[in-house]
């Protein structure tokens, strides 16, 4: 369902940007929390064995000579009320170092876009910190793994939809990607609940657990207008 509705839309990328350095910590968290968050917005989650799948990921790029970073979080959806597929992201929360991209972002791709302090490391031990004003909201950290990565090219192109009814917009993922274990022991993972920032809270109470770390060097990011609707 999802590749037919996007093969039948002439998608033009409004940014393409390759050699992007990534930290993505991918993870679970209670299926009835985010459905009960989704049915808001007529979306269903995506579940693998009975849990909600989420990413948090950092990327440092450089768009037209512009370096900037980007925090992003994100809840796998499906298109059906099964939950057996992935097929697209639910976008409730980002940030942009710079000030100027996050309100660009915000008036013209309706994405919710808020100016932060992002800090990432991709290589070992990889980490991410955000930090909003004086307030460290995220702060995740790895340990020094025991065992090599499992090298794997991953690549994802699809929807990416946003909340409140504001649209949606196709986004392209890929890259040969080193994945490591999230180990609950000895990796770090702490949020701060914010006032400014509600999603905080809602990874909190969900019990977001970390699962597998990717690591890519030089991965290609690419994104679309924001569609109101997909024949757009």
């Amino acid at each position: 369902m999802l590749k037919n509705a996007a093969a039948n839309t002439s998608i033009q990328y409004a940014a393409d940007i390759y050699n992007v350095k990534e930290v993505t910590l991918h993870g679970t968290a209670d299926l009835s929390f985010w459905e009960a968050v989704l049915h808001k917005e007529n979306l269903f989650p995506y579940h693998e064995e009975g849990k909600a799948v989420l990413l948090l990921s950092a990327i440092a790029a450089k768009w037209k000579g512009f370096r900037f970073r980007e925090f992003v979080i994100a809840v796998g959806i499906c298109l059906n009320e099964n939950g057996e597929s992935l097929d697209g992201y639910y976008l409730p929360h980002a940030f942009n170092s710079s000030k100027l991209l996050a309100f660009s972002e915000r008036v013209f791709f309706r994405i919710p876009y808020f100016h932060g302090d992002i800090r990432l490391e991709n290589k070992l031990p990889a980490s991410i910190k955000l930090q909003d004003r004086t307030e460290v909201l995220l702060h995740a950290r790895m340990s020094i793994p025991s065992t090599p990565p499992i090298v794997e090219y991953l690549e994802w192109e699809g929807p990416i939809f946003l909340p409140n009814n504001r649209g949606q917009f196709f986004a392209i993922l890929a890259g040969e990607a080193n994945l490591y274990p999230f180990s609950p022991e000895t990796d770090q993972l702490e949020f701060k609940p914010s006032a400014r920032h509600q999603i905080f809270q809602q990874l909190i109470d969900s019990n977001f657990v970390g699962s597998v770390w990717s690591l890519r060097n030089k991965s290609r990011h690419a994104k679309s207008k924001t569609y109101k609707k997909i024949s757009e």
